[in-house]
């Protein structure tokens, strides 16, 4: 009785090494999902961020624009 004792002792060890096992596996595969959605998300930001500075140098200049239209009538009067 000694050695079956002994054995589902290591049979009920290697079924909780098993199971634990299991669940990294799948917190593995979790991870691993959500940091490829992260790092897609990332770079839309990034690419919505290089729009938007893009915009905003155009608007930028076209304001400039104006304001040294608006000088030029002002000292031309």
């Amino acid at each position: 009785m000694n050695n079956d004792h002994i054995i589902s002792s290591l049979n009920k060890d290697l079924d909780e090494l098993e199971a634990k096992i299991e669940e990294l596996s799948n917190k593995y595969l979790d991870l691993k999902k959500e940091n490829q959605l992260l790092k897609e998300r990332q770079e839309i930001e990034v690419s919505e961020k290089f729009k938007i500075k893009e915009k905003n140098q155009k608007v930028q200049n076209k304001v400039e624009g104006i304001i040294n239209r608006l000088r030029s009538l002002e000292y031309t009067q």
